[in-house]
């Protein structure tokens, strides 16, 4: 728990930081006042005054301001302020201390990124294996397409892939877009044309080609079927009511549209045995689970400068596709609400990475401050782009917008920010308690 709370206030803590600092330094440097440079809402827990500037922390945690002179609609300034006031400022100035801040997050992500593959990371081991299919999943695009296991990918869309990583990256970035695949099938060339379908957990595409993964425990997770019935880690699933399993995915597809109960028959170490297991139905996810996680084999990579700057800048470009390809989904209603997470899940992934290591800490700040570098450019009121949208306008019209209109529109964008945040504690609450 002490963990979990020292990192939910470190990483949050780096984010709005930066974002501020951005709004902050833009605003200094073209001859703005700056009365306060705030880390949290609401009342001051801690302050210094240095110069003019009084610089807080806070009690509430979800974000920050930086208070500018003159910066409120319709606030009174003195005449030897006007130089220094925000408003009094041409647009493109406000406009350059605006972005400032979502800018300085992306360029934190930008930075972060290469930093974390030069420092190290572990991943699943089959990445650098040649694609071979190790499973097709049923009623999927690959099974649709006449993939089938055994397959070696050799290109896609004229591009030769190695390896499972590189194969896998462009799935994951083509969701709804065919993709011509160049199999080698024993002594034959076969070409097949693929659409990965949208995933609703990620946004990114899926294609039910999967790599090898032996039906292997990692964990057993505590009050789940799995437990009660004696599984342990590093047990193996051989059989389910007498049709053999090899791949993990053909576990999970056996296991998680059904309730009823099963026989398992059980290899670990050099003896077997079977014992009956009813899946738990989970609710929120709709699925049926025993609790059981997979043991997959991890390998330790770490990169020099220059191939850790490439990985770096696509890991955020693929990041950003993600992100509005699950943006766009939930607009159109492809993926629910319920997905989206807030400050408890945040608090509970920080503490896991916190955990994990250094280079999962940094990852999570480096995703979440990409995220927040571009949802804070939406032309939404209160949001940086809620603001850049108004001096769009202005900058059309000759004229500053009333101050009715903008303050309406504040008010509204604060409703909808409101009712986001309890949305998204109360998806947090209905994960842990339900």
């Amino acid at each position: 728990m002490i963990t979990t709370t020292i990192s939910f206030v470190i990483v949050l803590g780096i984010l709005i930081f930066i974002h501020e600092l951005g709004h902050f330094a833009v605003a200094k440097f073209s001859g703005v006042g700056v009365e306060k440079f705030s880390l949290g809402f609401g009342p001051k827990l801690l302050g210094i005054t240095y110069g003019e500037t009084e610089y807080r922390i806070s009690l509430l945690p979800l974000g920050g301001y930086v208070k500018m002179v003159g910066e409120n609609p319709g606030e009174e300034v003195d005449d030897v302020d006007t130089s220094r006031s925000f408003n009094h400022k041409r647009v493109g100035t406000r406009s350059l201390i605006v972005v400032a801040g979502p800018i300085m997050n992306l360029v934190l992500a930008v930075i972060l990124f290469p930093v974390i593959f030069m420092i190290g990371i572990s991943v699943p081991a089959y990445l650098d294996q040649t694609p071979v299919v190790a499973y097709v999943a049923p009623d999927t695009p690959a099974s649709e397409a006449g993939v089938v296991k055994g397959d070696k990918v050799l290109s896609v869309n004229g591009t030769s892939v190695a390896d499972w990583e590189s194969f896998l990256s462009k799935v994951i970035l083509s969701p709804n877009v065919e993709l011509e695949l160049l199999i080698e099938r024993g002594t034959e060339m076969v070409t097949k044309a693929l659409v990965p379908e949208a995933s609703e957990a990620t946004g990114g595409g899926y294609a039910g080609i999967h790599p090898p993964m032996k039906p292997s425990i990692g964990r057993v997770n505590k009050g789940y079927p799995a437990e009660e019935a004696g599984l342990l880690p590093g047990d193996t699933i051989l059989a389910i009511d007498g049709t053999e399993i090899t791949h993990w995915a053909e576990l999970e597809g056996l296991i998680k549209n059904s309730g009823l109960k099963r026989t398992f028959l059980i290899a670990r170490g050099d003896s077997t045995f079977s014992v009956e297991i009813e899946p738990q139905r989970n609710a929120d996810r709709d699925v049926y689970l025993i609790g059981i996680s997979r043991d997959e084999a991890q390998v330790f990579k770490r990169y020099g400068f220059t191939e850790a700057f490439v990985k770096g800048i696509d890991s955020s470009f693929e990041m950003t596709t993600r992100l509005f390809a699950v943006i766009k989904g939930l607009v159109v209603g492809q993926y629910s609400l319920k997905t989206l997470g807030g400050p408890i899940m945040i608090a509970q992934v920080a503490g896991s990475a916190a955990k994990s290591g250094i280079a999962d800490l940094l990852s999570l700040v480096a995703f979440l401050s990409l995220q927040l570098g571009i949802i804070n450019l939406f032309p939404i009121p209160v949001l940086d782009g809620g603001h850049l949208l108004f001096f769009g306008i202005e900058a059309i019209k000759g004229k500053p917008l009333s101050e009715r209109f903008m303050g309406v529109a504040q008010q509204i964008g604060v409703v909808l920010l409101i009712a986001l945040m309890l949305m998204v504690t109360y998806n947090d609450f209905m994960r842990i308690f339900f």
